[in-house]
């Protein structure tokens, strides 16, 4: 990861940490030798030369210290940009991964949820960005103490080894304890993900008038405490079980500082060395220690790496190509045009349009946490170049039945065919690309307006006229032209200069973006519920437009309101996971079924 950041910048890490290895012991050394000269300094006086030779150490020692003192800072602000250049790399790395599946169940998994939330950092606080430079860090350090100890070994070679030995030991036995630590934290992700979730809803300004009008204020606030609370725990248990290793450590090291220091100060008592050698002895011991301490960076280390093996794993598991996908459009060929296929001529078969239709043949979808069948055998057809509705009681399968469409999930049994082929055949970035979506809540992107419409079809947002035209048909029009920048108004309140919509006007504006993915391509379009959140003569109005914004296309309604539905050319009842019902609207209100029930209980609230 280190070497990925950059060469240049990974050069400076690791000169950086040869620098720091060598620092502490030469810093001591200096002292040593600044110690050692102040007795003869003072006996010949300082104008002698052991006065001056007391002066170059002083001196050299202040220039060591200050160059520690710089590496510090030095290492901080390598440290911040090797973060930021790995942290944008690991996002990449783990965004393409979790968008490269056609479907969408795997973000529904919660496994997955965990793997992305363990591997991202951001629950925890410990990022992949920051293991480089602290591992880099950590080595140093422990050359450092390694260092320290050769320099004992200089004046007493048992003891030098004695003391790696001993700080290798104690290494050993905490260091375990605290990768152990770091693995349960990896366990206590789903609860980390549901304490975020409530910070979320508590501080997210889209969530604010229900946090407020029902008083959930101190729900959201005692609900993040009790997760939290609850994904911390068997850190804290783990902690302790490390405390009571580095405990009994103690007692280990606490002997083997004593027999250094017995021997060392017996060998000055002795003669055997003088002040400079013990001067320098004497705090090299705490130099020492560096070897096999173990210390907040070594749990921040392991913590970090503890998810990087969850993001090799999300990119293996979900970066699959498919063994279904057709052959690729050649570079420059014409994308499908909408206008030739309704007028009857030929399309391309390959290209995944439906020249005749789309068919739902005994499809049936059971969710992997169910116990029984969302839909249970539906047929169904949507004839190209036509419009259908779906109606249905809440709960009917309507949704599951649009994910399966757009091949967001796969039939658990049957098939979705077009033109006769299954749509498994076809390539599904490619058929996906042939539908366009206007769902009953879309995505508000906090960018700008025109953006927004333009994200229908994004590989030609130069189309401004194109846009214009989508937002006419679908009403956003008269939106943008009340808006303070017009085209160029960030849609949303949190940044400067940015404004809100209505629930009304992002359905209008929804409307205009599947519209605009319509004039490039897409010629299956989704209106789900499309005037839910439109008042009446809003609504009105889209009744009016209804034939000419879906001229052409073959066009799937699903709604409540059926002023919207009669308008179809044919319509479906889905109740209970099957089609009940099926036909115009004027044959559906004769047979007198659920169709005509629920029409003429709608309809009576609009009585004289």
């Amino acid at each position: 990861m280190l070497w990925a950041a950059g060469r240049p910048l990974s050069v400076g890490v690791l000169a950086w940490a040869a620098l720091d290895a060598i620092d502490g012991p030469l810093v001591v050394a200096a002292l040593g030798a600044v110690v050692a000269a102040i007795p003869d300094a003072i006996s010949d006086g300082m104008a002698s030369h052991a006065g001056r030779r007391l002066i170059a150490a002083l001196v050299i020692a202040a220039l060591v210290y200050a160059a520690s003192l710089v590496l510090d800072p030095i290492g901080d602000a390598l440290g911040t940009a090797v973060r930021q250049r790995i942290t944008g790399q690991l996002q990449a790395r783990l965004l393409s991964a979790v968008t490269a599946p056609i479907g969408i169940a795997h973000l529904e998994d919660p496994e997955t949820l965990d793997r992305l939330a363990s591997a991202e950092g951001s629950l925890t606080g410990y990022f992949a960005g920051d293991a480089p430079v602290t591992w880099v860090g950590a080595v140093a350090g422990r050359l450092s103490g390694v260092i320290g100890c050769a320099v004992i070994a200089v004046y007493f070679w048992w003891l030098g080894v004695l003391l790696l030995l001993m700080w290798l030991a104690v290494r050993r036995i905490v260091l375990g304890a605290v990768i152990r630590q770091a693995t349960d934290l990896r366990l206590q992700t789903t609860a980390m993900r549901r304490g975020r979730y409530f910070f979320t809803v508590g501080s997210r300004a889209r969530d604010a008038k229900e946090v407020r009008v029902f008083g959930l204020a101190r729900f959201l606030a005692a609900r993040h405490v009790r997760e939290y609370s609850e994904a911390i725990r068997g850190g804290q248990a783990g902690l302790r079980g490390m405390h009571q290793r580095a405990a009994a450590c103690l007692a280990v090291v606490a002997a083997g500082y004593g027999l250094a220091l017995y021997t060392i100060t017996d060998a000055v008592r002795m003669h055997q060395i003088g002040l400079r050698s013990m001067a320098i002895m004497l705090p090299m011991l705490a130099v020492t220690a560096a070897a096999g301490n173990v210390s907040f960076d070594d749990i921040t280390l392991a913590r970090t790496l503890a998810g990087l093996p969850d993001a090799d794993r999300l990119e293996r598991d979900l970066a699959v190509p498919s063994k279904l996908a057709g052959p690729p459009r050649s570079e420059g060929a014409a994308e499908p045009d909408v206008a030739a296929a309704a007028a009857g001529l030929p399309c391309e078969a390959d290209a995944g349009l439906p020249c005749e239709a789309v068919r739902f043949e005994g499809v049936r979808f059971r969710y992997p946490s169910s116990a029984s069948d969302v839909l249970k055998g539906v047929d169904l057809e949507l004839a190209a170049g036509t419009s259908t509705a779906l109606v249905g009681v809440n709960g009917a399968g309507k949704s599951t039945l649009v994910s399966l469409l757009a091949r967001l999930r796969d039939p658990t049994a049957g098939r979705i065919t077009v033109d006769g082929g299954d749509v498994r055949e076809l390539d599904p970035a490619r058929w996906q690309r042939m539908i366009a979506l206007m769902p009953q809540d879309p995505v508000r992107y906090p960018l700008s307006a025109f953006h927004n419409v333009a994200f229908g079809a994004i590989e030609h947002a130069s189309d401004r006229e194109g846009v214009q035209h989508a937002a006419r048909l679908a009403g956003f029009a008269a939106v943008v032209d009340e808006l303070p920048n017009g085209w160029d108004t960030v849609l949303s309140r949190e940044l400067p200069g940015g404004a809100g919509l209505s629930g009304g006007q992002w359905q209008r504006l929804a409307l205009a973006r599947a519209l605009f993915a319509t004039f490039h391509g897409a010629r299956v379009l989704v209106l789900d519920e499309p005037t839910s959140a439109l008042d009446v003569r809003a609504e009105a109005r889209f009744y009016a437009r209804f034939h000419e914004i879906t001229a052409g296309l073959t066009t799937l309604v699903i709604s409540h309101r059926f002023a919207t539905v009669r308008r179809a050319s044919r319509i479906y009842v889905l109740d209970g996971g099957v089609i009940t019902e099926r036909g115009s609207h004027d044959e559906l209100l004769a047979a007198g079924g659920t169709y005509a029930t629920m029409y003429r209980v709608q309809a009576a609230r609009f009585g004289t």
